[in-house]
This record gives structure tokens, sequence and C-alpha cells, in this order.
């Protein structure tokens, strides 16, 4: 049962991965917190500074569809076809994005004026780490059990 509500919660945190992914895949123009953040509009920008920051934020956005699909699909087969071959890498995966938006989000947030979604991307944080911990310990104990 542990097994299932770990998975539940790496499933969830890969399903928020790919929202985010799809988001910052198909924007044509930065968020309102990075306009914030560098006190300017995406407008006033010329050509060249455009390009290079909406390639930075799809490169932000291709993470986190790699890192919703390697989760998803580890998760998804060890939930419906009873496969743990090679969970660990989803919550491994799961967490290096997630560790690495938060630092991001959080840089911004203390060392600009911009307003990044600090609070959502740290309750992401919170239920990938609770899913990997809870996945862990379901893992380690069975087999404690079984030995």
């Amino acid at each position: 049962m542990l097994i299932k509500i770990a998975l539940i919660l790496l499933i969830g945190g890969g399903i928020n991965h790919l929202g985010l992914g799809i988001i910052y895949i198909t924007t044509n123009e930065f968020m309102g917190y990075h306009s914030q953040a560098l006190v300017v509009e995406w407008e006033s920008l010329n050509q060249n500074y455009q390009t290079l920051l909406l390639a930075l934020i799809r490169l932000s956005g291709a993470g986190a569809i790699i890192a919703a699909v390697v989760n998803l699909y580890l998760s998804g087969a060890a939930l419906f076809k009873n496969s743990l071959d090679n969970i660990w890498l989803a919550p491994v995966v799961a967490l290096i994005y997630q560790l690495t938006a938060n630092y991001v989000v959080y840089t911004v947030a203390q060392l600009t004026p911009g307003d990044p979604p600090l609070l959502f991307v740290s309750i992401g944080s919170l239920v990938i780490l609770s899913g990997a911990l809870l996945l862990a310990f379901a893992i380690f104990s069975n087999r404690a059990t079984t030995s």
C-alpha cells in the first residue's frame, strides 16, 4: 500500500512537470515574473535577447518534459504492471529537475524584484520528496520482511 501511495505522489509530480514543460515549450515570450525580475517588458527587448531568453525558457521546459516522461513511465509501469524494475530512476530524475527548479526560482525571488511561483515550486518539491522517501522506505522495509 505504501508503494502505491508513493507512486501516486510521484505520478502527481510527473503530471506537474509535464504541464510546466508544455507551458514553457509553447510560450512565445517570457512570463510576468521574468519581466519583473529583469524590470523590462518583452516588447522592449531586441530580437537577440528575445531569442536567447526564449531558448533558455524552452530548455527548461524540455528538462521538465524529460523528467516527466521518465517519471510517468517508470511510476506508471510500477503502479499498473507491478514492475519495480529501475523504479529508483523515477524519483532521482524527478528530484534532480525539481530541486534545480526550486534553487533557480528561490534565487530569482531573493536576488531580483521578480515574484516567481516559489510556493508552487516548493510544494512540488515536497510532493516529490515525500514520494521518493516513502518509496524508499516501502521498498527497504518490504525487503527486510522478505529476507
